[in-house]
């Protein structure tokens, strides 16, 4: 078949640039693809530790006499917990704040209590392997993150595109490839039949 040399240039190029650029990202979501498949197995014992601060800075209130969902909020939650505001949601009550903190791999949450003065916080940790598989999913993350994925799947298919055009020059290796994926394709299909019987 014949195809444009300018195509095929570009698509070699490309194909060979981006194989570079995605071949930790590539293993990166192939592993993690095994261990999400065995993550009740991989499964660490949660680590819980918990810490009470027996003094709170003065945090400004709103109209209703309440914590402010403020500036000075964020960096106290920040400095003396390590969380950051924007991952958490806050829950307001004339006895305080309750904040409740996700990101990769943990959790964490801190009840502000006005009346008593005082703040306890308590962080779960599950481990690497929780992280690692929150990270594939883009689970509790912010939104840097979620572009990388989304970017890598694009990538992905681009550089899948240039591997095919790359191929359509050579009838006899296309042919091999388009059967060695028909192939594949029908045992994916056999396997999930199965699966569901």
């Amino acid at each position: 078949m014949s195809v444009n040399r300018s195509l095929l240039y570009w698509s070699r190029t490309i194909h060979i640039y981006l194989s570079i650029a995605l071949l930790l990202l590539l293993a990166f979501f192939a592993i993690t693809g095994i261990t999400l498949n065995h993550a009740s197995e991989l499964a660490a014992e949660p680590v819980v530790t918990s810490r009470t601060l027996e003094t709170l800075p003065e945090l400004p209130l709103d109209e209703a006499g309440m914590i402010a969902d403020s500036p000075e909020l964020a960096q106290f939650l920040r400095r003396e917990f390590g969380l950051r505001r924007d991952l958490a949601t806050l829950e307001t009550s004339p006895d305080g704040v309750l904040v409740d903190y996700r990101a990769p791999g943990r959790s964490a949450f801190v009840e502000i209590d006005v009346f008593n003065g005082r703040a306890v916080f308590e962080l779960t940790d599950f481990g690497v392997i929780a992280l690692l598989n929150d990270l594939h999913k883009a689970r509790d993350t912010d939104v840097i993150w979620k572009w990388l994925v989304d970017a890598s799947g694009v990538l992905i298919v681009v550089f899948s595109l240039a591997g095919f055009v790359l191929l359509l020059p050579s009838q006899s290796r296309l042919k091999r490839v388009t059967l060695a994926s028909l192939l594949g394709l029908g045992l994916l299909a056999a396997a999930y039949w199965l699966a569901l019987l």
